[in-house]
């Protein structure tokens, strides 16, 4: 069964190797991607493609493709994945787009989507690890729902951990 989530305007799935081009584009772009210090490459952004892919087929959670619906265009990526932290094995809700679709909602709506499939699996605590000057995606975390818990060290840079206690919905 493939995997896919609807919005108004976008579809979360998994990615294909037919996403190439656009992930490229994505990777590459030095806003989204600031931390790194080489450019993503398109071999660099095939290496990513396929271990995002490998995460999916791995855990059965993992980043998928945000794509808008209007055009198909992957604009970037969201879900959620394991992280081994200091504390403890932790679920995060992770979300990127190019640059150029920042600002319409998009990271909020893609994230409230794989917020709802949380639920769906029946998790209890979602985290997200924001770079403590990253107030755009503080935005976001905080318009979802999630509350700052605590800083942490993560990928070697200073983060905050944002989280959010997933109850049941009142059956209707």
């Amino acid at each position: 069964m493939k995997f896919r989530l609807e919005t108004p305007r976008l579809i979360i799935r998994d990615y294909t190797a037919a996403d190439l081009d656009d992930v490229t584009e994505i990777l590459a772009d030095p806003a989204v991607f600031w931390w790194v210090k080489e450019p993503f490459t398109r071999e660099r952004a095939r290496s990513w493609l396929a271990e995002e892919m490998g995460y999916v087929a791995r855990d059965g959670i993992g980043r998928r493709a945000v794509v808008l619906r209007s055009s198909g265009k992957v604009i970037g990526g969201a879900g959620l994945v394991w992280r081994d932290l200091e504390t403890g094995r932790e679920i995060e809700l992770g979300y990127h787009l190019h640059h150029g679709y920042w600002g319409q909602g998009y990271a909020t709506e893609a994230g409230a989507a794989c917020l709802e499939y949380a639920r769906s699996l029946g998790l209890r605590r979602i985290v997200s690890l924001i770079y403590v000057d990253n107030p755009r995606s503080e935005a976001v975390a905080r318009r979802l729902g999630l509350s700052p818990e605590r800083e942490l060290v993560w990928a070697g840079l200073p983060h905050r951990m944002w989280v959010l206690r997933l109850g049941r919905r009142a059956a209707s």
